[in-house]
């Protein structure tokens, strides 16, 4: 009998030993990707703005020897550069805001959907009844599914609103994101590798290095609904 059982344990152990070095694996994937997208944050917000002031004064130098209908003109373009660093800084912050670090994942997706909103004119209501603080790694985790959730809503779902719930029921967390819009026809998607394209892969990758879940309730012409579930340790 003795013989039997670890015959039987040593297949589960490997298994479970292969397991979980698969979610360290994702870790440390995620964990190298969360480095390369701060690195290129910085970049857009630091090396071009500096750029753009330099153009800047650029201008400035070659207005002052223009005729005043020239420098209206120049005006214009200044005005134009404006808006690009303004779109530049946001979406610098997007990709990896300062807030997440310093606030949490529930002030940083109030703030994304704010300025996916303003760029989207998509109305975007967020609702948490928790403040709870999590690990780095799950805030991270939680903040990219998301701004991936939000993406897939502005580029496919034809949505007029979306809505955003974050509650805690018992040890776990759940965020549920909603939508009214074209929904689609989740078992097509989830066996078709192509369409794989919507984010939903990265989803599940990132919750299954957290330990956490994802369900989709969806079809055609009714919208769609996620629901991240993560349990508190």
């Amino acid at each position: 009998l003795a013989d039997f059982l670890a015959e039987s344990i040593s297949p589960y152990e490997m298994a479970h030993r292969g397991f979980q070095d698969a979610v360290k694996a994702l870790q440390g994937l995620n964990e190298t990707l969360e480095e390369e997208i701060k690195r290129i944050a910085h970049a857009v917000h630091d090396e071009a703005g500096q750029l753009l002031v330099a153009v800047h004064l650029a201008l400035a130098d070659v207005s002052q020897k223009l005729p005043k209908p020239q420098q209206e003109q120049l005006g214009q373009v200044e005005k134009l550069l404006d808006q690009v660093e303004d779109q530049l800084r946001r979406y610098s912050h997007e990709l990896r805001p300062t807030v997440l670090d310093d606030l949490g994942w529930i002030p940083a997706i109030r703030f994304l959907a704010e300025g996916v909103s303003k760029r989207t004119n998509l109305p975007i209501r967020v609702k948490t009844m928790t403040a709870v603080r999590l690990p780095d790694e799950v805030e991270i985790a939680l903040y990219r599914i998301v701004q991936e959730g939000l993406t897939n809503v502005t580029k496919h779902a034809h949505a007029s609103r979306v809505s955003i719930l974050v509650q805690r029921k018992g040890r776990v967390v759940c965020c549920s994101m909603q939508d009214d819009g074209a929904g689609f026809d989740v078992q097509t998607v989830q066996s078709d590798r192509g369409r794989k394209g919507l984010g939903l892969l990265g989803m599940e990758e990132r919750l299954n290095a957290i330990g956490g879940s994802l369900s989709i309730d969806s079809s055609p012409g009714r919208g769609t609904r996620l629901l991240i579930r993560v349990p508190i340790k």
